[in-house]
Parts: C-alpha cells; sequence; structure tokens
C-alpha cells in the first residue's frame, strides 16, 4: 500500500484510490508536460492536489488512454520514504 506526502498536507495518504481530473489537463508546449488536478480518496478523506510538469511524448494524441499511468508515476515522487 503506497503512503503519499504533500508539502500542502500535514498528513500521510494511506491506502487512496486516484482519479485524475481529464476535464483540468493543461499544456505546456515548450516543455512537453502536462498538468493535472487528482483526487486522493480514502476511507476518511478526500484530498485534491494538482501534479505539475508530468512528461508526454505527444501532446496531440497522448490523453485519457494512459492518462491515469502518467500520475500515478509522478505521484511516484510523492511517496513517503
Amino acid at each position: 500500500m503506497k503512503t503519499y506526502k504533500f508539502p500542502q498536507f500535514n498528513v500521510e495518504i494511506k491506502g487512496s484510490t486516484v482519479t485524475p481530473n481529464k476535464d483540468s489537463i493543461l499544456l505546456n508546449v515548450t516543455n512537453s508536460t502536462i498538468s493535472v488536478s487528482v483526487l486522493l480518496e480514502t476511507d476518511s478523506a478526500k484530498y485534491g492536489v494538482l501534479l505539475e510538469d508530468i512528461p508526454v511524448n505527444n501532446l496531440c494524441y497522448e490523453g485519457e488512454e494512459n492518462l491515469l499511468e502518467k500520475v500515478l508515476i509522478k505521484l511516484d515522487e510523492s511517496l513517503e520514504p
């Protein structure tokens, strides 16, 4: 079970369901990255996080098909050591 920790929350987020908001995707064409809002939901709380600088290879085609995969890779940077 992964445990996430973010500077804006004074709590460890354990055992959460991760749901990216596909309607919130922002493109940074210059850097070939996206930003997306993500909901981390546990049995007792919901946390909204904006993940930024998620690298993508094709800004025109990458999207819903692999959005969750990209989000989970980016979230791994927030894992509690």
